[in-house]
């Protein structure tokens, strides 16, 4: 189950639920029979509910990574590049460390410690 919702993407979380409320106003209105109000309510937890749960199984799913990073240069408002301990270098976008960096704080070669969710920064400190 972890892994299912470590794989399906955001668009997922939110197509889903959008399919499902739609699924449920078409049922609604084939079967007029059917209570009004379960059918209302039912179409409004898919629309809200629903998006929300299944954002949080899929956040909850996904690991955070501490990373050490070299610090290697900033680029345009916000991208900066690092190298990995394998060698390999990455862009990440970060607004705070590269403004750290025009202000001097940060310099290149300076060691960083990354907590990334996905390819996002989640917190970052200095070493």
């Amino acid at each position: 189950m972890r892994d299912y919702f470590r794989r399906i993407s955001y668009f997922s979380t939110l197509a889903w639920p959008i399919a499902i409320a739609l699924l449920i106003a078409f049922l609604a209105v084939t079967h007029p029979h059917w209570p009004r109000g379960w059918c209302i309510a039912a179409f409004l937890a898919a629309l809200i509910v629903l998006p929300g749960v299944l954002l949080a199984l899929k956040l909850g799913s996904t690991p955070i990574v501490k990373e050490k990073v070299v610090f290697l240069w900033g680029r345009a408002p916000g991208i900066i590049v690092v190298r990995r301990e394998n060698g390999e270098e990455d862009r990440f976008y970060h607004r705070e460390i590269f403004a750290h960096f025009v202000e001097g704080k940060i310099k290149e070669g300076d060691l960083l410690s990354l907590h990334l969710l996905d390819k996002d920064i989640v917190s970052w400190e200095k070493l």
